[in-house]
């Protein structure tokens, strides 16, 4: 008999049992150490990538010059391309003049007329170099214009060549720049969540360690065991007044306390704990909501903010009393600007058991004001 009662003990403590983990101060300075290191990790990203970035400009200020030049070398060679095509058209007038001059035209062989007209030998011999030396001085110059008119050619086709390719090296360092910038975007922006939860467990080890507790031993448990500053807050400072109050009978009433305040006011964490849920698909009105798990003096407190109009947190975020996590809001089933709290012990909505709402939550519903402050 006393066996069956053992063993009827024992399978009570399985099922009945909370399975609390267990926190210890040494896990919140391993979390310091793990967001300082991120943080510093973060912080040289963006330092090394706003190197790269001005890196990258100065490649596409250089490419965006050499464009420059390259296009007034273009127009220069057009103007000397122009130019030679001129002198080319002008010493082909100045040839046709000379050979009609020289009567040499019309393909009639009139060289040896004009060679023979000459009175002695000597006064041959130099009209023949005269012709000569015409027609070779011609032959030169024309074919020294159309040989730069060709190298003109070709330089101008390089240079398009190149400024193509420049234009396409600078498109490319755009596209890198732009991502570069995007990765610097996206690294600032996850700077104020990283210094958010360095502070936060850096505080909490501040506080842990001031009050004696040694790094092996767990919160709530071997040290911190009651409602201290780290404790219960209430969910909404400034002015605010309780427009409904808890009133739940275990089937009917109200699960909740309604706390009545102007839409976009922040709303804070109740206890330190862990948000396990953000998002409105649970509620069967679309209501927004946060859902929390805290460790309570070896215990576990569940939080539910509804109606809320955006939020300050993420799923599988550590959060400290009273840190900011969403806003008021009207959303889901609501005839105006308020945040409904709602709290269970032991079972959380969804936490330990998915899609169980009523057989394992509903059961543990308690008044919040068995926790929260009042007033």
């Amino acid at each position: 008999m006393k066996k069956r009662y053992l063993l009827l003990l024992i399978l009570l403590s399985i099922f009945i049992v909370p399975n609390v983990h267990a926190v210890t101060l040494r896990e919140y300075e391993n979390l310091v150490t793990k967001y300082t290191n991120e943080l510093n990790d973060t912080n040289y990203g963006i330092s090394q990538s706003r190197a790269e970035l001005e890196a990258i400009q100065k490649k596409i200020a250089e490419y965006s010059k050499q464009i420059e030049e390259a296009q007034k070398e273009i127009e220069k060679l057009e103007e000397e391309i122009q130019k030679s095509n001129e002198e080319i058209k002008e010493k082909k007038k100045e040839s046709k003049s000379l050979i009609e001059y020289y009567q040499i035209s019309n393909g009639e062989n009139i060289y040896l007329e004009y060679a023979f007209g000459a009175s002695d030998i000597t006064d041959m011999i130099y009209r023949l170099s005269i012709v000569e030396q015409l027609t070779d001085y011609n032959d030169k110059v024309m074919k020294e214009l159309k040989r730069l008119i060709k190298e003109n050619q070709q330089k101008q086709k390089d240079l398009e060549a190149k400024k193509v390719e420049l234009n396409e090296l600078t498109k490319k360092m755009r596209a890198e720049a732009e991502k570069v910038k995007g990765d610097i975007s996206s690294m600032s922006a996850m700077l104020p969540d990283i210094k958010n939860q360095l502070s936060n467990y850096q505080n909490r080890v501040n506080y842990y360690r001031r009050i004696g507790c040694q790094p092996d031993d767990v919160i709530g448990v071997d040290c911190d065991k009651g409602n201290n500053a780290y404790g219960f807050v209430k969910p909404l400072t400034g002015s605010y007044w309780i427009s409904t109050y808890y009133y739940w009978n275990g089937s009917s009433g109200h699960k909740g306390i309604d706390y009545a305040q102007g839409c976009g006011n922040p709303v804070r964490a109740v206890a330190n704990g862990r948000v396990y849920y953000v998002g409105s698909h649970k509620d069967i009105y679309g209501a927004k909501m946060i859902l929390m798990v805290h460790n309570y003096n070896g215990r576990k407190i569940f939080s539910q903010y509804t109606h809320l109009s955006g939020y300050a947190v993420r799923e599988g975020q550590d959060v400290t009393a009273g840190q900011v996590i969403g806003y008021v809001g009207t959303t889901g089933w609501s005839t105006g600007c308020h945040l409904h709290l709602e709290m269970s012990v032991d079972v959380g909505w969804d936490y330990d058991d998915p899609g169980n709402y009523y057989r394992s939550y509903v059961g543990h519903i308690v008044n919040p004001f068995n926790y929260v402050p009042k007033g």
